[in-house]
């Protein structure tokens, strides 16, 4: 068990996703002064009840991912840009609000070693290369090497991470709570055909715009 500060969001952060947080209040501020200075991570947790701004009756959900600091840069206005990536899961064991933001007593669990069909994982990764690949041409980038993650865990932490902006967080929270490998990879796996969609009709868009369709004639 260890003690972790906690910043609460509206969004479901995933080991090895990128999050950039704008930081305004004084409170936050403190937060984030003593985590550079201890060189130590905070708690990102998605908001179950209540604001994130001012609200002492907030509750935010028990699972949440650690988030490191990699760089903050002050952009006017008392406001500081903070870059982080997701860390590891922790499991929030007692909420303290002794302090101007919340803490907790976490401990971190780590996925249940179920066994995993070799067939899903090929079929989820097949699905989540071919995400990547409709997000090249809306980015209107190529890569020919493009690889999903080789291990079930960090399959999914990227599925995860690639649907932060596209899928409901609570849908995104139910997946970061399994623990269950096989589960996990499972209700990922379900979540990549609206990903697909999405993605699709994005690079549709996209080609239409960059080169006028791709049915135009030279």
């Amino acid at each position: 068990m260890s003690s972790l500060r906690l910043f609460p969001l509206r969004t479901v952060l995933f080991p090895g996703m990128p999050l950039p947080i704008h930081i305004f209040e004084p409170r936050y501020h403190q937060l984030l002064a003593e985590c550079l200075e201890a060189d130590e991570p905070f708690g990102v947790v998605l908001i179950r009840t209540g604001n994130e701004a001012g609200d002492a009756e907030m509750v935010p959900y028990d699972v949440g991912t650690t988030a490191r600091i990699e760089s903050a840069s002050p952009v006017g206005g008392g406001r500081v840009m903070v870059r982080t990536h997701g860390e590891r899961r922790f499991r929030v064991l007692t909420l303290h609000r002794d302090r101007p933001f919340l803490t907790a007593d976490v401990e971190y669990p780590v996925d249940e070693a179920t066994a995993v069909p070799p067939e899903l994982l090929e079929a989820v990764q097949e699905a989540f290369e071919q995400v990547q690949r409709l997000r090249q041409l809306v980015d209107g980038v190529y890569r020919r090497d493009v690889r999903p993650p080789k291990t079930p865990g960090a399959l999914v932490d990227a599925i995860g991470a690639a649907a932060a902006d596209v899928l409901p967080p609570r849908m995104l929270q139910a997946l970061l709570e399994t623990f269950d490998i096989r589960r996990r990879l499972e209700h990922a796996g379900g979540l990549l055909e609206p990903l697909i969609t999405g993605a699709h009709q994005q690079a549709q868009r996209a080609v239409s715009e960059r080169w006028g369709g791709v049915d135009r004639r030279n």
